[in-house]
């Protein structure tokens, strides 16, 4: 007699906020063209039966809320570089109104 037990075996992501930082929060998303991009701390981990085992994959990124976009960035002075040119796109009425 065989007995048949199911193996269930994934990929599970943890995602949080990088920091609280006002200034990191609302970045320009360059595939949505929205200002929803905040930077977060990303895990992913192998999962046996829904349960976290071993670590895959640890990085920091910058996410769109809106269409998932995903850009890894490795120091504070990469995300400082970005905040940095971001200001030039909130200054610009071009990107902070709607042109229909």
């Amino acid at each position: 007699m065989f007995l048949f037990i199911p193996l269930i075996c994934g990929m599970r992501n943890f995602d949080r906020n990088y920091d609280s930082n006002p200034e990191h929060q609302g970045l320009y998303c360059p595939k949505c063209h929205n200002f929803g991009v905040t930077p977060i701390k990303r895990r992913e981990f192998f999962a046996f039966y829904f349960v976290p085992i071993v670590p895959v994959y640890w990085c920091k990124q910058l996410k769109c809320s809106i269409c998932n976009w995903r850009q890894d960035f490795k120091t504070d002075e990469d995300l400082q570089r970005v905040v940095e040119e971001q200001k030039n796109y909130r200054n610009n009425p071009v990107y902070t109104t709607a042109q229909y």
